[in-house]
């Protein structure tokens, strides 16, 4: 999802689905180029996970 930080918040630039309050887990990629790096990144935190990582990333939430 892209963002853009105005004023110390970054402000989604698509509505999100989420509640007022929920914590969310954000993995910041400035423009394209880190795009590569942040998946290496989430595929070795996540190697060891079992079930769906879809699922994992959104605590099961669809």
């Amino acid at each position: 999802m892209e963002a853009v930080y105005e004023g110390g918040v970054l402000r989604p630039l698509r509505r999100v689905n989420l509640r007022d309050g929920e914590r969310v887990v954000i993995v910041i990629v400035r423009g394209s180029g880190g795009l590569a790096e942040a998946i290496r990144r989430l595929s070795r935190e996540y190697s060891g996970v079992r079930e769906d990582p879809l699922k994992s990333l959104t605590g099961g939430r669809r």
